[in-house]
Order: structure tokens, then C-alpha cells, then sequence
């Protein structure tokens, strides 16, 4: 007598949580016994903390959809974790190598990338009249690898959820660092129009940064398949508006808060983030020479290329040391000619489709406003009703009484207009509307502010059918209420 799993997913692809991950279980038990039930056991860690029970389908099998499961423990990562442990609330993951300096790389918080183990028995009675018996842990040994992804994002899946699971598609495959033509967990993809320096065979992806941004990237780091990382460092080339290179660098992962692929053993490891924006090479001190340069004026732009090793230096000749695409960093100013500058360029951050980080600024100018006003409202009784006695006759005041405010709740809101977009910072816009986590960040990434798009609706237009420039407004509310002063009571 035996179980048999006759459908699961792909145990060579790193999957979405957001897919529809099946099984199919068969028991040759299941038709000569009583009160049948297939069991399937969520193992995360080494620790069971779900377990499903599901009656056979008209063909005696057991169909289980597991990824709903799965769901339940997984999370974005919020928070540095290189930082001690009570302070991980106070250093927020986009500020890499500015939180500790020597830090440049983090792990996640163990939650963003999970390898799950399901396990698969089955319970039966032998007769009519009595209890089932539980087998436990007859199928065991089946793992998942996936990732903590946002939501529909992929090309083709309105229809079929993420990704279409009947094709046992391999979506993550090009986001893997794996060769020079692999991206990273960024929804952010290559522009055409844009060049490397560093390499002119390898594609780009790009976008404008202000020296006081923060930025960070996510990337896959497990060695073992299905990910097959070969990321060790990260290559940084500063260069000058003359696209001369003026200083570049390795910042290696293993020793600079990171962890090496062929050392990830852990969920924590198999996805890490590395600081690269302006502000986070700035003060990062693996490479001290770029504060000077940046500060100065100097860097016009900077290209950032996962390397196999921390020796070669990327170029068309050195391609096959390289693990993933160029990223392009152009330097712009962040002051505006609209009104004053501290309140003429904003950027958000916002969970993407990886359940890694994206970020947009927006340049021009936009409007604050305090937008919905609750007031909470009660009927005053007028008078001293707690304290009339024989000294103190019952008596009342004229502002005493009627209708009066217990409190006022009052919310934020802010209209945020962008330059004129890229075809690929349109795109990348779409995901900015379907993510759950999206943050207001201060300048320097000083500060986190949640805040929860209030725009219904996205319209990506594209260069064939849009004649004027890609110009677009986003509207947004802070997620925490405006703090207020209390009413009063009928005393005072």
C-alpha cells in the first residue's frame, strides 16, 4: 500500500507566493477504507505550522493548493538586519551602508524568501464505527523555493493567475544573477536607449538619482539550485561628464554585511539586499574614495554590475565574470525652479512584484493638503453634577453645554507630479499602484512614512499610441492620521 504525489510544482524553479501551487495526491488505501482524508503538512524551518486535511475528488484524489499557506509566512524585509537587535526597528533597510558603514550588504528578514517543506500522509478507519487513525509523514522530503512576490505583475496572467501554472512557466529565471544579461529582483527593466561604459555589450537599466537619495537592490544569493546564484560582489564605477572613470571598486558581500552564495544555508540569505544609491556609497566604507568624489561634484553617473568574483574588472572582454545586467545611476539636481525646494521633490519606495524594493522620484512640484476631517461630536450636559453639595450649589456656565468636539481625526494628502517618464519608468509605475507596501522617504532616507495610493486607477501609455510626453500625477494619503488635541468634558 503506498501514496503517490502525481502532480506538484516545479521543484527547479524558484516560484512566486502568489502562484497557484498544486498538489495531487493518490493513497491506494483510500478506496478500501472508511472516513478518508489526505493530510499535507507545512514545514517552515524544520516546524510544522500548518497542517490541511482534504476528502478525495471523485477520482479518489487528494488536490491540495498550498500556496495560500504559504503566504501566511512570508513578509517583506522592513528593516537593516545587520543592525543589533533592538535597534532593527530604528535602521530601515534602504539606508545600507549608512545605518553601519561597513555594511553595505543585508540578509533578509528570513520571511522573504522561505524553501518550504510539504509533507503528505492520509487518515482512514477500517471499519464504519470506529475512529481514524492518522498515518503522518509517509510522503516527506518535498520542497518549494519561493519568493515573496507582490502580486500580478507578469505579461499574460489577468487571466491566469501568476504565472499561468499550467504552462510551468519559469518567470524568475532572467532575474536570477546568473550571467550579464540576468537582472536583479528590480521591476525596473532594461532601456534600450541607455549605454554602458563599463561594457557597451551588456544592457542597462536605468534612472535619474539626486545625491540625496538612498536605493537599494535586491538580489538572489543562494548557490544551490534552483537559484544558482554566482553574485559575490558588487562592481562600482563612478564616472565623470566626460565618461571618464574616475574611481571604482568592489564591494564584496561576505565582507561587507552579506553572506557569499556558496555559504547561504538559510531562508535569510537567499535573498539580500546591497545599498546603491547616492547617499548609501557615499557613506559606505568599503570604498572610501567615492565620498570625495560624489561631494565634489564629480560623478555625473554610476554603473553597478554583480560580479562572480571581486577581482575582474567588467568589460566587453570580461563578460562572462559578470552576473547581471548594468545598473545606471545618472546624477541629477534635485532643486526645482517651482517654489521652495523642500517640498519640490519626493521620492516613494514602494514592494515589488519580487517583494524586493523599487523607487521613483517625483520632480516637480506638489501640493500638500490636509484632506479628510473627522470630528467626533458629543451632547455636553451642562453644570457641576460631580461636585454640587452642602457648600457647593448646582450651577452652570453659558459656554457649558450643546453640541461639542471630543476630537478631531484628520489625514494628510499630497499630489505628486513626475518629470517626463521613460517608456520603462511607465512600466515600472504600473507596479508602484498594485503594491501593498508603499513609504514616503525623507531626504537621506531620514525617514519611513507609510502611505497608501488613493488613484483608482492606472493608465500605461505607451509610445505607439501616446503623442504627447509621458507626464504623470500621483495621488497618495499618509497612512497615519494628523495627531490633534482632545475636547473637553463637561468640566473645566
Amino acid at each position: 500500500m503506498a501514496m503517490t504525489v502525481q502532480q506538484q510544482p516545479n521543484t527547479s524553479y524558484v516560484h512566486g507566493a502568489f502562484e497557484q501551487l498544486m498538489y495531487v495526491i493518490t493513497s491506494t488505501n483510500q478506496a478500501a477504507n472508511y472516513k478518508f482524508r489526505y493530510i499535507a503538512d507545512l514545514y517552515v524551518g524544520g516546524i510544522m505550522v500548518s497542517r490541511v486535511k482534504v476528502y478525495p475528488n471523485g477520482a479518489g484524489a487528494g488536490v491540495i493548493r498550498v500556496d495560500k499557506l504559504i503566504q501566511d509566512w512570508m513578509a517583506v524585509t522592513k528593516a537593516d538586519q545587520g543592525t543589533q537587535v533592538n535597534e532593527i526597528y530604528n535602521t530601515s533597510i534602504h539606508r545600507l551602508g549608512i545605518n553601519a558603514p561597513a555594511e553595505s550588504w543585508s540578509s533578509n528578514n528570513g520571511e522573504n524568501y522561505r524553501k518550504i517543506e510539504m509533507r503528505f500522509g492520509e487518515e482512514y478507519s477500517t471499519s464504519a464505527t470506529t475512529n481514524p487513525t492518522e498515518y503522518i509523514d509517509e510522503l516527506t522530503g518535498y520542497y518549494i523555493s519561493c519568493i515573496m512576490s507582490a502580486g500580478l505583475r507578469r505579461p499574460n496572467t489577468w487571466d491566469m493567475g501568476i504565472p499561468d501554472f499550467r504552462t510551468n512557466q519559469n518567470w524568475l529565471t532572467q532575474y536570477l544573477p546568473t550571467g550579464y544579461e540576468k537582472q536583479v529582483f528590480s521591476d525596473r527593466e532594461t532601456n534600450p536607449n541607455f549605454t554602458s561604459t563599463t561594457a557597451s555589450d551588456i544592457p542597462v537599466v536605468h534612472q535619474d538619482v539626486t545625491l540625496r537619495e538612498v536605493r537599494t537592490l535586491g538580489l538572489g544569493m543562494d548557490g544551490a539550485a534552483p537559484q544558482s546564484s554566482v553574485a559575490i560582489s558588487a562592481w562600482v564605477g563612478l564616472y565623470n561628464s566626460s565618461d571618464a572613470l574616475i574611481d571604482s571598486g568592489f564591494i564584496t558581500a561576505s565582507t561587507s554585511g552579506g553572506i557569499s552564495p556558496g555559504s547561504v544555508n538559510t531562508d535569510a540569505g537567499r535573498l539580500q539586499y546591497i545599498g546603491v544609491g547616492p547617499h548609501n556609497l557615499i557613506t559606505q566604507s568599503a570604498i572610501a574614495t567615492f565620498a570625495a568624489f560624489f561631494t565634489a561634484g564629480s560623478v555625473a553617473y554610476y554603473e553597478v554590475i554583480f560580479m562572480n568574483d571581486s577581482v575582474t574588472v567588467p568589460s566587453n572582454l570580461n563578460t562572462g565574470s559578470c552576473a547581471s545586467c548594468v545598473y545606471q545611476y545618472t546624477v541629477v539636481n534635485s532643486d526645482c525652479t517651482y517654489g521652495d525646494t523642500d517640498y519640490n521633490y519626493v521620492t516613494l519606495a514602494w514592494q515589488n512584484s519580487f517583494g524586493s524594493w523599487d523607487y521613483q522620484a517625483f520632480s516637480l512640484v506638489h501640493q500638500r493638503t490636509t484632506g479628510s476631517i473627522e470630528r467626533k461630536t458629543f451632547d455636553q450636559v451642562a453644570g457641576n453634577w460631580d461636585n454640587a453639595d452642602a457648600t457647593q450649589d448646582f450651577n452652570f456656565r453659558g459656554d457649558q453645554g450643546g453640541t461639542r468636539i471630543s476630537k478631531v481625526n484628520a489625514t494628510q494628502e499630497m499630489t505628486a507630479n513626475s518629470d517626463i517618464f521613460n517608456q520603462d519608468e511607465v512600466d515600472l509605475l504600473e507596479t508602484l499602484y498594485l503594491s501593498p507596501n508603499v513609504f514616503l522617504l525623507g531626504e537621506y532616507g531620514s525617514t519611513v512614512t507609510p502611505i497608501v495610493i488613493t488613484d483608482t486607477s492606472f493608465i500605461q501609455k505607451k509610445n505607439v499610441n501616446e503623442r504627447s510626453p509621458f507626464i504623470y500625477q500621483v495621488k497618495f494619503k499618509y497612512a497615519k492620521e494628523r495627531p490633534t488635541t482632545k475636547g473637553g468634558t463637561y468640566k473645566g
